[in-house]
C-alpha cells in the first residue's frame, strides 16, 4: 500500500525534511517483495489472528465496518457459519455492489450488506463483535461511528481495529496523519475510551513488514 506524501511548498525547507524522511520510511517498508512491490496480502495481512483477537466463533453476529470489497467478510461468515450472521457495512455505493457479486458467487447466505452513512453504520443491535480493517482514519465522523458501533455491541462485545501507523518523519497531528492514510494508535485508544470502550489488547508492531501497522482490541464497558 503506496502511501502519497504531499505537502504545501510554502511551509518551506522544514517540511521539506519531513517529506524526504517519509519518503525514505515508506521506502523501507515496500523493500520486503521483489521488485519494491507488496507480496499477496493473505502473506501479510495475518487475517487469522484478526479474527482470533475478536473471539469469532459459530453462531455469533459480527459487524465488518468498511467492508471494502469483503477481503475480510468472506473469511468472517466462514468462522460464523450457517447459524451466524455478518453484517457487511459500507457507504460505497460501488463497494455495496461488489459485496452482493461477492455473495452470490460464494454463496454467502449469511451476510448482509448495509448502506451506512458518515455518521451512522446502521447496525443492528445486539452484535457479538465489530471489526474495521485498515479504515479508521477515512472515516470523517469518528465520533459518531463509534457511538453507533458501541450502541450496536452487547456489554461485554469486541471491537477490533487494524489500521496504518504513522512512520518516522509523518506530522504529529492527527488530522495530517489522517489525511495520508496511517494514524498513531495513541490516538485511537483515547477516542475508544471516550466512546464508552476499554482497551483490552494493543499491538503498536502488529504488522513491520512491507508496512507498519497496529492492532487495537476494545470491549464495550457501558
Amino acid at each position: 500500500m503506496n502511501r502519497s506524501i504531499r505537502y504545501p511548498l510554502r511551509r518551506g525547507a522544514a517540511v521539506m525534511l519531513l517529506v524526504a524522511f517519509a519518503a525514505l520510511d515508506v521506502a523501507a517498508q515496500t523493500r520486503s517483495a521483489p521488485g519494491g512491490g507488496l507480496p499477496p496480502r493473505d502473506e501479510y495481512q495475518r487475517v487469522p489472528d484478526i479474527l482470533a483477537a475478536l473471539r469469532v466463533a459459530a453462531g455469533q453476529r459480527i459487524a465488518d465496518v468498511a467492508a471494502g470489497d469483503g477481503y475480510l467478510t468472506r473469511p468472517l461468515a466462514k468462522q460464523v457459519g450457517a447459524a451466524g450472521r455478518v453484517y457487511a457495512v459500507e457507504i460505497s455505493e460501488d463497494a455495496r455492489r461488489k459485496l452482493a457479486q461477492l455473495i452470490e458467487r460464494d454463496t454467502l447466505g449469511n451476510v448482509e450488506v448495509i448502506a451506512s452513512t458518515e455518521t451512522d453504520p446502521r447496525l443492528p443491535a445486539a452484535l457479538d463483535g465489530a471489526v474495521i480493517l485498515n479504515s479508521y482514519h477515512e472515516l470523517t465522523d469518528y465520533k459518531a461511528v463509534l457511538e453507533g458501533i458501541r450502541r450496536a455491541l452487547k456489554p461485554g462485545g469486541l471491537f477490533v481495529l487494524v489500521d496504518n501507523a504513522a512512520g518516522q518523519g509523518w506530522f504529529t497531528e492527527r488530522a495530517d496523519q489522517a489525511s495520508h492514510h496511517a494514524l498513531d494508535p495513541k490516538y485511537v485508544g483515547a477516542e475508544l475510551r471516550a466512546a464508552g470502550f476499554e482497551i483490552v489488547d494493543r499491538q503498536d508492531r502488529f504488522i513491520v513488514q512491507p508496512y507498519a501497522q497496529w492492532l487495537i482490541v476494545a470491549r464495550r464497558s457501558r
